[in-house]
């Protein structure tokens, strides 16, 4: 910059003294006249020899007249762009933040409301705020490679293992299935990525006496988990008074996981409760009587299932054959706008029908971010997806966990990922708080929220025919359904010691 500025202030040293020598010359504007005349000025010395405008020095030497012109020179405002566009995310050596996931994303097994409304569409209204608005996180656009894996267990892990093996990607957002998300913690780990569960359950990365020793330590859960879930419905079974519940849940990770965190909590609010009866069906089962027979022989009070999506239409109305919904309360699981809109105008919702989710759009509006995004929804879908669903959120919550966390970092390394998760007091702005979502030291999961109510015919938002009932919600959250000693039985993380943990739980409380 000093040595523009010596050259800059010798070509315009250069520049006067031509100009004077013209002059002295006489180059005059008068043409070419041959009188001697024009001789005149060159004898007259005040103008020839009087240089006050060319050798006075304060014009050419005095600093603040040259070299101020800041806003011409200052590199500031021209460079600024260059910075801002300039990756500044430490282990990025391409400007850009790759990540993938697999889903049924084009196939939509699981209905156009859970992984291409939550994978795509959600996810592509985070990365137009981020990329195009915010200009990245911290100079780098992300990218988000989603693979459609028709909801198959074997299929999603072999798209797995061929995308960490390519090591064109940064870190990972696991899928909709739990079967494949229960093989993918190791593997990522192994290759030292990050993986964030996204919408697939907590079944095994969270609980397991030998956490540690599995090699699960770079994994996240930012959503709500089928603990929650299990344990959200167990508060609500309490709140009626259930004392005899039968379970009936699909013979698969997923609903074996909210059963479990259903029987392992309802004896706690209960002490006096019993699980008198348990069904496994089949994930695709659609003839329910049998096992409503096997449950009824046991005189249940209330009965718990977890069934999701479009599944749960059948299994309310041939529930409601059975002529007991006037006597036993009945949670038909998962209930998102799929069940909605599978659950036809005509058909009467039988009483104590009830459901669960993970962040339904009528109770999360309330929520700063969550209603930044439902709006955005809106303009961008509203036509054909009148609201999200409440896997959307999922991702959201995903998206914001990953940028808050490379944000404070300012890396990609999973291993200061981890310190900062670990500290006990690492949180972020995500769907579920109205403050900050603060994430457990001990078992990386997010201090999320899910809510159970009853289901009501309700045909204000087409093609939904249903929704839940607002003034209903009974809310579990994770600081409330996991307390601190139970946390360290269920996950072996020696890394945390109790006063880690404790500071994560007073600020969960506290927000």
């Amino acid at each position: 910059m000093f040595d523009s500025r010596k050259r800059w202030f010798g070509i315009l040293l250069l520049a006067l003294v031509a100009a004077f020598a013209i002059a002295a010359c006489g180059g005059d504007d008068d043409g070419g006249s041959t009188e001697p005349a024009p001789a005149a000025p060159a004898e007259e010395p005040a103008p020839a020899e009087e240089p006050a405008p060319a050798e006075e020095p304060a014009p050419a030497e005095e600093p603040a007249p040259a070299e101020e012109p800041a806003p011409a020179e200052e590199p500031a405002p021209a460079e600024e762009p260059a910075a801002a566009e300039g990756c500044q995310l430490e282990g990025i050596d391409d400007d850009s933040i790759d990540v993938f996931a697999a889903a049924d994303i084009e196939t939509a097994v699981l209905g156009q409301n859970i992984s291409p409304a939550a994978h795509g569409r959600m996810s592509q209204l985070w990365l137009d705020k981020t990329n195009d608005e915010e200009g990245g996180i911290l100079g780098c656009q992300v990218n988000f490679t989603v693979e459609d894996d028709a909801f198959d267990i074997e299929t999603c892990v072999r798209l797995y293992r061929d995308a960490i093996a390519s090591q064109e990607y940064d870190f990972f957002i696991g899928p909709t299935n739990s079967g494949c998300m229960a093989s993918l913690p190791s593997l990522t780990d192994a290759a030292g990525k990050w993986i964030f569960t996204g919408i697939a359950a907590d079944h095994q990365p969270y609980f397991d006496p030998a956490w540690s020793d599995l090699n699960n330590q770079y994994v996240a859960h930012p959503s709500v988990s089928t603990l929650l879930e299990g344990r959200t419905n167990a508060i609500r079974f309490s709140e009626i008074g259930c004392k005899r519940v039968a379970t009936i849940v699909p013979n698969y990770a997923y609903g074996q996981d909210v059963a479990n965190g259903f029987k392992d909590y309802f004896p706690q609010l209960v002490p006096d409760g019993e699980i008198v009866n348990e069904q496994f069906p089949e994930f695709d089962e659609d003839q329910f009587t049998p096992f409503f027979n096997a449950m009824l022989a046991e005189n249940p009070d209330c009965i718990m299932s977890a069934f999701f999506s479009a599944g749960i239409a059948p299994f309310m109305i041939q529930w409601d054959a059975t002529g007991e919904a006037e006597n036993i309360s009945v949670i038909g699981g998962l209930g998102s706008l799929d069940t909605f809109a599978a659950i036809q105008a005509t058909d009467e919702i039988p009483p104590n029908f009830l459901a669960y989710a993970r962040g339904d759009s009528g109770l999360l509006v309330g929520n700063p971010v969550a209603a930044e995004f439902i709006d955005r929804w809106v303009a961008a879908y509203g036509e054909e997806f009148p609201i999200p669903d409440q896997f959307t959120f999922q991702l959201l919550s995903t998206w914001q966990m990953a940028k808050t966390v490379m944000e404070e970092t300012g890396t990609i390394d999973p291993e200061a990922w981890r310190a900062l998760i670990e500290t006990g007091t690492f949180g972020f702005d995500g769907p579920y708080n109205p403050g900050l979502t603060y994430v457990n030291p001990t078992n990386h999961m997010a201090d999320t929220c899910a809510s159970t109510g009853l289901l009501q015919n309700d045909t204000s938002v087409p093609p939904y025919n249903a929704s839940y009932d607002p003034a209903t919600f009974v809310l579990g959250c994770m600081r409330d359904v996991l307390p601190p000693d139970e946390a360290v039985a269920l996950t072996a993380n020696d890394r945390v010691d109790s006063a880690t943990l404790q500071a994560h739980y007073d600020l969960a409380n506290a927000g």
